[in-house]
Parts: C-alpha cells; sequence; structure tokens
C-alpha cells in the first residue's frame, strides 16, 4: 500500500497518455518546489517524490513488482508514456518531504507490543515525548488497525487499514484508535523514520535525477527566477494565512449567531478576548488596530510573524468556543476548512 498525503490535489485525474512526464515534473518543480506525483491504473500504482532539485524517491507497485528508488522512477517513466495512468499532483511542505518519501524505508525500533503491558495513549505520548519521526501500526483484534504518522514529536496524521492509503488528519481518527485500542486489544509497532540520513543520500544523488543548469549563465538564471518565485511564494503563504485565519473566525461568528445563550455580538465578544491577550499579543489590541475582523473580513497591518499571527488567533477561538460550549459543534464545523488549508494548519500547527 503507497500512503502520501493526498487531502487536496493541486491537479488531478489526468491521463498519462497525453502527458509528457519529464515536462510535468520540471512544470511542479518550479511551481510547488516540494510534491508527490501519484500514479494509478488497474493494474498499478506509483508515485515519484520531488523538491526543487531533484526526483527524490518513487515506488512503483504491481501484481508482480515492489520497486523502489530509481529502478521505480525508470519504470513509471517508461509505462507512463504506453498506459493508461490517472496522474494526480499534490504539494508537500518541504520540510516533510523525505517523512513522506522514505516512510517505506523506516525501521522497526518497537515490535509486537501488546495492548495487554501497553497502552496506546500512552505510548503515543512517549513517542512525542522522545521527539519520534516515524509512525505507529495499530494492529487490533477483531476490528481495523491503522497507523499513527508523527513527525517530530508531533502527529500529523494517521492512515486506516482498510488498503485506501489517504491520511486522515483528525482528532477523531486518532482518538477512535485508541478508543477501539481499549476495547479490543491488540499489539503495537512503532517504526523510526531517519530523516537526516536519507537526505544526505538524495542530496548525493541516490534515489532520484538531480536537474543542473548546463552552462553557468543558464545557473545564474536559474538564480533570479528562484528569487522571484521565492518573493511571490512568501506573499501567496501571507494572503493564504490571513484567507485562513478569516475562514476561521467567520466559522465561529456563524456559531455565536446561531447559539440562543449569547447575547452580545460576536465582534464584541472577539475585541474583548483581543484586550485580555494584549500582554502576550500586542497586535491584537483592538485600538491599534493592526489586525481586524469585522463584517467578515480579516485585515492585518502589522510586522508580527505569521507563525505568531496564527498561534494568537488560534488561541483567541478556542477559548472563545470552549466557554460558549461551541468548542465540538465549531470542530465539526471546520472539516471542509482542514482540508483547504491543510498545508497552512500543518506549517502552524494548528490543532483546532
Amino acid at each position: 500500500m503507497i500512503i502520501i498525503p493526498r487531502e487536496k490535489p493541486v491537479v488531478q485525474d489526468l491521463n498519462s497518455y497525453y502527458l509528457d512526464i519529464d515536462k510535468l515534473f520540471e512544470h511542479y518543480q518550479g511551481e510547488l518546489g516540494a510534491g508527490v506525483v501519484y500514479f494509478k491504473s488497474p493494474v498499478a500504482e506509483a508515485v515519484v517524490f520531488f523538491d526543487e532539485q531533484s526526483l527524490v524517491n518513487g515506488f512503483f507497485e504491481n501484481r508482480k513488482h515492489r520497486l523502489s528508488g530509481q529502478e521505480a522512477i525508470d519504470r513509471i517513466l517508461q509505462k507512463a508514456a504506453k498506459n493508461n495512468f490517472t496522474v494526480s499532483v499534490y504539494r508537500i511542505l518541504p520540510e516533510r518531504l523525505y517523512f513522506w518519501a522514505n516512510l517505506p524505508n523506516s525501521k522497526t525500533i518497537y515490535q509486537d507490543l501488546t495492548s495487554e503491558f501497553t497502552d496506546l495513549e500512552g505510548l503515543i505520548r512517549k513517542m512525542e515525548g522522545e521527539q519520534l519521526t516515524g509512525y505507529i501500526d495499530v494492529e487490533l483484534n477483531n476490528s481495523e488497525g491503522g497507523l499513527l504518522f508523527i513527525y517530530k514529536g508531533q502527529v500529523i496524521g494517521g492512515s486506516s487499514a482498510d488498503g485506501a492509503g489517504s491520511v486522515d488528519r483528525s482528532q477523531e481518527y486518532r482518538d477512535d484508535l485508541i478508543r477501539r485500542s481499549k476495547e479490543y486489544g491488540g499489539k503495537f509497532n512503532v517504526s523510526h523514520v531517519y530523516l537526516e540520513a536519507e537526505a544526505k543520500k538524495a542530496e548525493e544523488g541516490a534515489g532520484g535525477k538531480k536537474k543542473a543548469a548546463a552552462e553557468s549563465g543558464a545557473k545564474a538564471k536559474s538564480t533570479r527566477k528562484s528569487g522571484g518565485r521565492s518573493s511571490e511564494k512568501d506573499a501567496v503563504s501571507r494572503r493564504r494565512v490571513l484567507e485562513m485565519l478569516q475562514a476561521l473566525l467567520a466559522a465561529l461568528e456563524s456559531q455565536v449567531r446561531a447559539s440562543r445563550r449569547i447575547k452580545s455580538d460576536f465582534e464584541t465578544l472577539l475585541n474583548k478576548k483581543f484586550v485580555e491577550k494584549i500582554d502576550k499579543y500586542e497586535f491584537l489590541d483592538p485600538f491599534a488596530a493592526e489586525f481586524k475582523y469585522s463584517a467578515g473580513q480579516v485585515r492585518f497591518t502589522g510586522n508580527a510573524r505569521l507563525s505568531e499571527l496564527v498561534a494568537a488567533i488560534e488561541e483567541c477561538v478556542y477559548e472563545l468556543a470552549e466557554a460558549n460550549g461551541l468548542l465540538s459543534p465549531l470542530r465539526r464545523q471546520l472539516d471542509s476548512w482542514r482540508t483547504e488549508y491543510v498545508d497552512e494548519i500543518d506549517r502552524f500547527d494548528v490543532r483546532l
């Protein structure tokens, strides 16, 4: 089973028969910086992970073969033009690329821990405390098990054992797996993904093919273009983050408006919460108005780091929702929001 984070495709269900696969990679290496191309046919499945410089790793599976590395990349490049694969492209956070690209190369560090002696919830806390990068494989008695992926001590999602291979990032998935582990019992295996070694290997050219400019002039041109893309991506990132926060506040506002118990209007409640947080987050001061939410729109003119801004708004939203008994319905309402802003939620570790 090939597992990749594929909640929201950049493009999906293209037909490989009509594609120039090399140009497809070249385009999305420049466009995304890091990602994965997923190939699917009735008889085979494959993925190729890429960053701006190289095809980092690949995996190819059919009924007879399971290939990895350059061999898998060569096979899919050979097969794609001759067979009808559906092709989809997904963005991956650059810092997590090697995690997903090397997941199948992980090493087991704890094997066959039984629920009789090991509590899954406690095991997760232990792995978080040890800053594990890897996953916990949960095998349950008389019930479907699953995987929990952990990146540098943070649970970043899970995948069921039904063979679908997609990633579920919801808190509900984790909680349900813990609940069923207590109810049915089973065993747990913990594996470690070695990021640094694999990154060094990729840097040296193993498991992928390097893209290099043929002449120094071409290199300089490439550098200039890259700098432009970086500046453009920064602007896009800021806009996307503000859109994410705007959608989050709009969702909370709709919950407040629907509540019969809350008499104050939403903006008043929000600004009162901002006042409580001024000592910690000066940019929330309603009188300075660096950050303002009004009539469903967000405006931010301050210089605070995006990570600090996201943390501040998340904290305010959580506290307002919890204090007014709206946390559970808000979380249910945020399902589509999590899919729409999955990259930003991952990057800033939003836990709502």
